[in-house]
């Protein structure tokens, strides 16, 4: 094959290649534009979805705070409704213990004054033996008996102590059952509220996820694309060498026989004794023959 048919094939080439790399720019701006649409669907769908994700955030935030106040409330309940249990016991011990003393109907007062006026006689006045182990005795039934109505009035008053204590137990637990109560409402409904937010949620990012998809698809494509045009441009930088050194041999090999003819015709002249131009003298200076032939003809 001659270096023209080569250089031509060559170019014939290289046309190939530009044309194929002007095609490859086309379709890479294309693919990046392409991309950079999915891109911006993707992003805004992400921007949709920002005050969904937030308001769930938010949601279960103030469900985890109602859930902890459920929890202390429902502590609060088992503990209000063990003390309320202690006293009812109580109370029940308290009425038994009072059922026994149901027969003691002095009043204190009366008591004390008697066993006042008592021992007064025993102690200021002089008695018979008999009388006076009488009163003793009397004063003695007497003390035992105060000492029963005392514990009866204790009793009496523990009683309705006990009573206000359970019933105001009574009013917390049912307090505290209508606050829990409440609660679990508010949490019922913030329930069906998160369900409705992490459905939108979930059908924004399939949205989104389909986006971004197609986007690295694109992205895909266009590394392909960028490597087939760093091929193609590799390619065509090497022909492009190659033609450029192929015709720089062709134009050495055209002067040299532009040069060669000079020289043929430098020397016919010479031969019929004619004038040399000075392109026609300094080829035949170039080389060493040339110089002789000159000197031989003068």
């Amino acid at each position: 094959m001659s270096s023209v048919s080569e250089y031509e094939r060559i170019e014939n080439e290289v046309l190939e290649l530009r044309e194929k790399l002007r095609q490859l720019n086309v379709k890479i701006s294309e693919v990046e534009e392409e991309a950079r649409r999915y891109a911006e669907k993707r992003d805004k769908i992400h921007e949709e979805l920002k005050p969904y994700v937030e308001k769930l955030k938010d949601l279960r935030d103030a469900d985890g705070e109602k859930r902890d106040a459920l929890a202390k409330l429902r502590d609060e309940l088992a503990s209000k409704k063990e003390e309320l249990r202690a006293r009812r016991q109580e109370l029940r011990t308290v009425r038994a213990e009072l059922r026994k003393l149901r027969v003691v109907k002095e009043a204190r007062e009366e008591m004390e004054a008697r066993i006042r006026e008592i021992d007064w006689r025993i102690q200021t006045g002089p008695l018979p033996k008999e009388e006076e182990r009488k009163l003793s005795e009397l004063l003695e039934e007497l003390n035992a008996r105060l000492e029963q109505v005392v514990r009866r009035e204790g009793l009496q008053s523990r009683l309705q102590a006990l009573e206000g204590e359970v019933s105001e137990l009574e009013k917390e637990i049912e307090s505290s059952r209508e606050k829990i109560g409440a609660l679990k409402e508010e949490l019922g409904a913030t329930l069906e509220r998160k369900k409705a937010l992490r459905e939108k949620i979930q059908e924004l990012k399939q949205r989104s996820d389909e986006w971004h998809l197609k986007y690295v698809d694109a992205r895909k494509r266009l590394m392909e694309l960028e490597a087939e045009k760093i091929l193609v441009s590799s390619r065509l930088i090497e022909l492009q060498e190659r033609a450029e050194k192929l015709k720089r041999e062709e134009e050495r090999k055209r002067a040299e026989m532009a040069k060669e003819r000079l020289k043929a015709e430098a020397r016919l002249k010479l031969a019929a004794g004619r004038k040399l131009t000075f392109e026609e003298f300094k080829a035949l200076m170039e080389d060493g023959e040339g110089l002789e032939e000159l000197v031989g003809k003068r």
